[in-house]
């Protein structure tokens, strides 16, 4: 067992959980980074100093989108009432599904170790004999597919769908990582162009989103009550 790499792969189901669940958008976006940014430290043996560098880079940037994209998006007076963020079974749910999913893909990744050609790969039927690195790999990307399955293809605004996304191809690509093996140079800087596109697209369409609500009656009702608010500006002279 490798006490780094079970503790990078927590990491990542973490941050999983904290994105998924999370009603702020400031938590959810720091869980999201936190998630996609630890997770190309997931392998053995890791990748080349470049290739890792590019997924990091490219995983801060996709999560930065997603910050700008709400930090310019309509204030909330103006843009009338919204659904709310975050899971609808709360944090906790959340963890004990990863939980499971880590029981789930250890005892999948034994079994796959077992039927190889090489036979049982150890004899030791102690958790610390089943914490292989494979295992530990597959095990954060199954808990980051079954957390945001459910907002990735349901989500209540574009904020909460774009996270599950990235947070949903993450964890496809570390539980092939766990199953398959290390994936070459080029397989990985597509990971990372996907990444880029999911943030790009959400981006996109939290503006687009913010800009919809501007334009219904309500929230222009609410930008004019806003507005009759302020003090009246004084005439020119």
């Amino acid at each position: 067992m490798n006490p780094i790499l079970v503790g990078v792969a927590l990491a990542v189901t973490a941050g999983s959980v904290i994105a998924i669940s999370a009603r702020d958008a400031r938590t959810a976006l720091v869980g999201l980074a936190v998630a996609l940014g630890v997770a190309p430290f997931l392998g053995d043996p890791l990748p080349q100093v470049t290739t890792m560098a590019a997924r990091v880079v490219g995983a801060a940037l996709a999560a930065y989108l997603l910050r700008a994209a709400v930090a310019v998006a309509p204030p909330a007076p103006a843009r009338g009432p919204r659904p709310p963020s975050g899971s609808r079974i709360g944090w906790p749910t959340e963890a004990l599904l990863s939980a499971a999913a880590w029981i789930v893909a250890i005892s999948l990744a034994r079994g796959l170790a077992d039927l190889g050609p090489n036979g049982p790969a150890s004899d030791s039927d102690d958790l610390l004999g089943y914490l292989t690195p494979a295992a530990v790999v597959a095990a954060a990307g199954l808990a980051s597919i079954i957390v945001a399955i459910v907002p990735a293809f349901a989500g209540r605004n574009a904020l909460g769908t774009t996270i599950g996304s990235l947070i949903l191809i993450q964890g496809v690509l570390l539980f092939r990582i766990g199953v398959a093996g290390p994936p070459g140079d080029l397989e990985q800087l597509g990971g990372v162009v996907l990444l880029l596109a999911i943030g790009v697209a959400g981006a996109w369409l939290i503006g687009a989103e913010g800009r919809r609500t501007l334009g219904r009656p309500e929230g222009l009702e609410m930008a004019a009550t806003a507005g009759a608010d302020e003090p009246p500006h004084a005439p020119p002279r």
